[in-house]
């Protein structure tokens, strides 16, 4: 139909002759009511073939538009969800990171602590031990040196009164008398 028209349209802009602009302005009551009925004659096979699909189209674009806004918005909180535990998580791990260093700090101190504890109790102990093994070895010399002593007493005594005088009474009465002479 809208085919006709056309055709027609154009059949009777050809019989006119050569115009100038081809008669584009020209107004022609005849045509306009045929070009108005043929518009509304392919108004409803167009809105059902064209306007309608057009329509549908765009709208199911829309619900598809608004879909993915409805599903990033969806998945942008969940990743707002996520990162914030894992968040949680990370300041989890690092309190729990710094609580083991923590530990494992106090622990190495507690064994400085009993290790220096432990060396010193060793270094007393030797310290100890040193001073009774001196004090032993003094002692053992004090008594060489006594008997020594006593031994050159007896040898000296015996020489001025020039006689033996190394019978174990003579030893005994020197050896009090070095005593008594030791602690005065």
């Amino acid at each position: 139909m809208i085919l006709a028209s056309s055709v027609l349209a154009a059949g009777v802009a050809l019989s006119e002759g050569p115009r100038p602009l081809g008669g584009i302005l020209d107004f022609s009551l005849g045509a306009t009511v045929w070009t108005v009925i043929a518009f509304f004659l392919a108004l409803p096979v167009m809105w059902k073939f064209v306007y309608g699909p057009i329509t549908k189209a765009l709208e199911e674009r829309d619900k598809k538009v608004e879909d993915a806004i409805l599903a990033a918005d969806v998945a942008r909180k969940e990743a707002e969800a996520s990162m914030a535990e894992a968040r949680a998580a990370l300041e989890k791990a690092q309190a729990e990171a710094r609580r083991m260093v923590d530990e494992a700090v106090a622990r190495a101190e507690r064994q400085a602590a009993e290790a220096a504890r432990a060396a010193d109790e060793r270094a007393q102990a030797a310290l100890q031990k040193a001073r009774d093994a001196i004090a032993a070895e003094k002692r053992q010399a004090l008594l060489e040196i006594r008997a020594e002593a006593v031994a050159l007493t007896i040898a000296a005594t015996g020489k001025l009164l020039q006689q033996n005088v190394d019978a174990p009474q003579n030893r005994r009465l020197v050896e009090g008398f070095l005593q008594g002479a030791g602690r005065s």
